[in-house]
């Protein structure tokens, strides 16, 4: 006998894979069928599922808080019930009650995951075996050898979801050493600020004594050293520790000589 089990949404998948690996334990002729993912869904929906469908005698639903009016859920209910007897159609609730289904799922005989409500589920399916199924005393204890394990594993599916994993919390030692750090940045911060504050302030005094004082020469400017030798600037170069310094060469003789344009002897010819 072919039992259908419909899910849709990443808990219900689990949930779903395990009532699958538990009622061959309790029934062993049944044979539950579920699609594994979303994507074969999608792609294996016309050929496989349909067929599926045409086969299955018992459709279990596995409704979460996430999932109850999915479409994926509400079409493969309305495809069951349209082949089925509403009293073949289970949705199973889990960790939601019955007031929180609406709509058309609400119309099925609604089945809270609990011992009592299961094992009123796996009698009912039991039936539907027909020459197939089993005594009610065997079937009692089948179901309360296996389902313990059922419930266990459920649980622990709807635990991580209620319960997701969290950060540990920091201690009050942690957080203020965090803030000591940054506070120690931005100090230092600081410290480099002054610091470069300091050495631009540095280099702009030694800049004004080597520059603000000294003469404006120019390529081409005919100068005097001394109030004899006459040359001409070709070129000038700068430097905090010299200051100005010009390149001359000199008219009578040709020789190239540097002086530091702030020489006081040197001295600048008007054209």
């Amino acid at each position: 006998m072919n039992i259908f089990i419909s899910w849709s949404g990443d808990t219900s998948m689990k949930i779903a894979e395990e009532i699958k690996n538990w009622i061959p334990k309790v029934l062993q002729s049944a044979k539950p069928y579920y699609t594994p993912s979303d994507i074969e869904k999608g792609t294996k929906w016309e050929a496989e599922i349909n067929q599926k469908l045409s086969e299955c005698v018992v459709g279990i639903i596995c409704l979460t808080s996430d999932n109850t009016e999915k479409p994926w859920i509400l079409f493969e209910a309305g495809a069951l019930s349209n082949r089925l007897d509403k009293s073949k159609v289970c949705p199973l609730l889990f960790g939601i009650k019955k007031s929180d289904v609406i709509g058309p799922l609400a119309r099925f005989q609604l089945t809270d995951f609990n011992k009592v409500d299961m094992f009123k589920m796996i009698k009912s399916v039991n039936k539907s075996l027909d020459d197939k199924a089993i005594d009610l005393p065997l079937l009692t204890e089948m179901f309360d050898t296996f389902y313990p394990k059922l419930e266990e594993n459920v649980k622990k599916i709807l635990d991580s979801v209620n319960n997701p994993v969290l950060k540990p919390q920091r201690s009050d030692r942690d957080i203020l050493e965090e803030v000591l750090n940054i506070v120690r940045k931005q100090n230092n911060q600081h410290n480099n600020d002054s610091t470069q504050l300091k050495t631009f302030q540095t280099r702009q005094k030694i800049y004004n004594k080597h520059f603000i004082n000294e003469q404006k020469f120019d390529i081409g400017d005919l100068v005097t050293f001394d109030g004899e030798a006459v040359g001409e600037v070709i070129s000038s170069t700068a430097s905090l520790k010299t200051g100005v310094v010009l390149t001359i060469k000199m008219l009578q003789t040709g020789a190239l000589v540097e002086i530091p344009a702030a020489h006081p002897n040197l001295i600048k010819l008007s054209k």
